[in-house]
């Protein structure tokens, strides 16, 4: 090999989600990017440091190599778990092929664009109605209004989960992902000890409440039938045989998060972004950009989750950096996203981009995001909406940002809706 000697390293800990609770830390992304690609981040913590990828190209490359770096031993934490606890929390995203595939066929078929496509008339009634109700309001919060209960009503429609269960859903969301957010605090974490909790996903007591609405609707569906997701989850079999209790549950609970997160944040952050950038919204707004391109935009200007991680299998070499076998290595789409050598002018918002291969739903490899289909949908015909509906928005209050070094996420967007001039 060729690699070098000497690592590169990160002058920040990545890892720390108080160096993202302002923003996503650009400048330093953008000098890993130019300077070191792949840079070995340091823990101080008790955990294991970690591999930074940062250029678009090397996240590519080793998304796309997966006989080289693995999915099995956590994907959406960067801390370090022992075989029982990676086996406990595994989901369909922590699989490598032949399981994975396997797995991702059960639901597939679910989340293919003609499936998705009958979603569109009630996507489009719920985005007419959540838009009617903010028209003329001195101020509201998008993310409650509008981000929220968008995706997690069509989420509901697509899985069969009962309407009135979406509070919930929204609730063991928000706990599951903002564990590192003093806003999310939960007393009743403190009832587990946490040697249990790290068996669990997420590492959240609340994955257990989800578990038993999944189980209670899988139950149902295998007495009654149905058309949705949680019915083909429920007689889904891998290997010739019916799913185990834990991988429905752990399989129930990813679309229960994957499906609602992503797509709220997304939406947050293109809400935020039109307002920033007022004449692109008029832009969109005049007719001259096909829906589907503005919300790619969207997509990647929103970045919503920061990285996805992998462990290298074997000892390899990725940009001229020997990484070892064992090594965790993180995949930062954050600054994919943003690559200079990837996308004209990355850090302005441009709604009428072309091309733009982002990689907010993962590039390259089998790890695609399943529900792509579906949050593209959303935002598209949210946006034709608010374009008949909307003729201007503006910030009213500061941007509450989520304490993660995960997700990029948005608590609180105060906005001022303005109907379009008569």
């Amino acid at each position: 090999m060729t690699a070098a000697s000497v690592r590169p390293t990160v002058r920040i800990d990545l890892a720390d989600p108080g160096n993202w609770h302002q923003g996503v830390p650009a400048e330093e992304l953008t000098r890993l990017r130019r300077e070191a690609p792949v840079a070995w981040n340091t823990r101080s913590d008790g955990h294991k440091g970690f591999w930074a990828v940062t250029r678009y190209d090397d996240i590519v490359s080793v998304s796309a190599n997966v006989n080289a770096f693995s999915s099995r031993n956590g994907v959406i934490s960067l801390d370090d778990f022992d075989t029982e606890q990676n086996d406990a929390r595994r989901t369909l995203l922590e699989m490598d092929a032949p399981q994975h595939m396997a797995m991702r066929r059960i639901t597939a078929t679910g989340f293919m664009p003609k499936a998705i496509a009958a979603l569109e008339a009630s996507v489009r009634e719920t985005a007419k109605g959540l838009i009617d109700e903010v028209l003329g309001l001195p101020s509201v919060d998008v993310v409650s209004v509008l981000a929220k209960p968008l995706p997690i009503l069509t989420l509901c429609r697509l899985l069969g989960v009962p309407e009135e269960r979406r509070d919930d859903m929204i609730r063991w969301s928000d706990l599951l992902i903002g564990s590192d957010d003093p806003d999310f605090i939960d007393p009743a974490v403190a009832a587990y000890p946490q040697a249990q909790r790290r068996l669990l996903p997420f590492g959240h007591p609340a994955s257990l409440d989800a578990f038993e609405l999944g189980l209670e609707l899988a139950r149902a569906r295998r007495a009654q039938g149905g058309e949705d997701i949680v019915t083909r989850l429920a007689h889904g079999t891998c290997d010739g045989r019916q799913l185990t209790e834990r991988e429905f549950c752990n399989y129930f609970l990813m679309l229960v998060v994957a499906g609602n997160e992503t797509t709220r944040h997304s939406i947050s952050h293109g809400i935020k972004a039109f307002a920033d950038f007022p004449d692109q919204w008029q832009r969109f707004r005049s007719g001259a950009v096909d829906p589907k391109v503005a919300a790619d935009e969207i997509f990647r200007w929103a970045s919503p989750v920061h990285f996805v991680r992998r462990i290298a299998v074997t000892d390899t070499e990725l940009a001229g950096v020997r990484i070892c076998a064992g090594e965790k290595v993180a995949l930062y789409y954050a600054s994919g996203n943003r690559d200079e050598a990837q996308f004209n002018d990355p850090h302005r918002f441009i709604i009428d981009r072309t091309p733009n291969p982002h990689m907010a739903f993962g590039r390259g490899g089998p790890h695609f995001c399943l529900g792509n289909h579906v949050a593209r949908l959303q935002v598209r015909v949210l946006l034709e909406e608010m374009a008949q509906r909307v003729g201007s928005m503006e910030l009213t209050g500061p941007v509450d940002r989520l304490r993660s070094n995960h997700i990029h996420g948005l608590k609180h967007l105060q906005v001022a809706f303005a109907p379009p001039a008569s």
